[in-house]
């Protein structure tokens, strides 16, 4: 019911507690309990005496009939679940996970709770403006094949916003997605990657995405980053469309993967740094590092240009920021 409700409400106009419960065949008084079940999702309402309750934006829900008639990859995946709102979508995961050994497993949600980025920093999760989405995807030899996999998955996301007409987005080292904007790079999307199983054989690893579509004046508040929206670089398409297209390229990239590592993207990522050539500044536990950035090598580890050589850098260990003495 909660589903059909939020439907009506998509179109971020007021509806009445009567016409709502016209159109949903239920009493008045079912329809507050309903609207308390959104509330208590933490899905934001706005009730005004005698219009009625709406959402505040229109929005496009991930709907099944939406996705299937944009291309989505539905029999690539054991299930695929489209939630209103959980904690984290990797969580949700993360749980499946441990009970499908060789299964592949997808999720999204409309909006999260706690969204988790790198690092365990908060990944702002505002009810659906952005796409949230989780797959567990099996691999066979441990950890040591997933070597790289963050900068394929983030490989995937570039090409498709490309596609989608926003040509200028890169990467960063080792999981995000930028963009130039207003004369600064802003953060558009970022992947967690959490890994359950045997670490030495059968694995499974939980890709997480966050691509935001409308970062709003304020959201920036509460980042501690610079952020951006397709919707604010001028896309205009369908978020049905978008996802569909996203999980497409990521399932072949997967696949990919899964043969040949990631030696065979190296180039196709380094076309896309968006710091290679640029003077940085890596800051490791114990110390930090200035260099030029000269993208990655054939394990995906980062290489910085210093005076005392060529240095390399693994993902979980450091991070890169345009060096201010540059």
């Amino acid at each position: 019911m909660n589903q059909n409700l939020i439907e009506i409400l998509a179109d971020g106009q007021f509806h009445s507690g009567e016409e709502l419960g016209a159109a949903l065949g239920i009493s008045r008084a079912a329809i507050w309990k309903q609207l308390q079940k959104l509330e208590a999702l933490n899905i934001p309402l706005h009730s005004v005496k005698g219009r009625g309750y709406r959402l505040p934006d229109s929005v496009e829900l991930l709907k099944r009939e939406a996705l299937e008639q944009a291309g989505f990859p539905f029999s690539e995946f054991a299930s695929c679940e489209l939630a209103l709102s959980l904690d984290s979508t990797n969580t949700a995961m993360m749980q499946k996970a441990e009970d499908n050994l060789n299964d592949r497993h997808i999720c999204f949600a409309e909006m999260q709770t706690s969204g988790r980025g790198r690092r365990g920093r908060q990944w702002l999760s505002p009810f659906a403006r952005n796409l949230y989405c989780s797959v567990v995807w099996p691999f066979s030899q441990g950890i040591a094949a997933i070597q790289g996999l963050s900068l394929v998955v983030g490989l995937a996301v570039q090409r498709v916003v490309k596609q989608h007409g926003i040509s200028r987005a890169g990467l960063k080292w080792p999981n995000d997605i930028l963009v130039e904007h207003e004369g600064a790079l802003a953060k558009l999307g970022g992947i967690l990657i959490e890994i359950t199983g045997d670490v030495t054989d059968n694995c499974q690893v939980v890709i997480g995405i966050g691509l935001n579509l409308d970062v709003q004046q304020k959201d920036q508040a509460q980042l501690d980053q610079n952020a951006v929206g397709l919707k604010q670089l001028g896309f205009t398409g369908s978020r049905n469309q978008l996802a569909a297209d996203l999980i497409n390229e990521l399932v072949t990239i997967l696949k990919q993967f899964s043969y040949g590592g990631f030696a065979p993207f190296r180039d196709q990522w380094n076309e896309v740094d968006c710091f290679k050539g640029l003077p940085l500044k890596v800051m490791l536990p114990s110390s930090d590092m200035t260099g030029e950035g000269a993208g990655v090598n054939a394990q995906g580890e980062y290489q910085l240009v210093t005076d005392s050589g060529l240095q390399v850098v693994n993902a979980g260990e450091v991070s890169l920021r345009i060096s201010e003495e540059g």
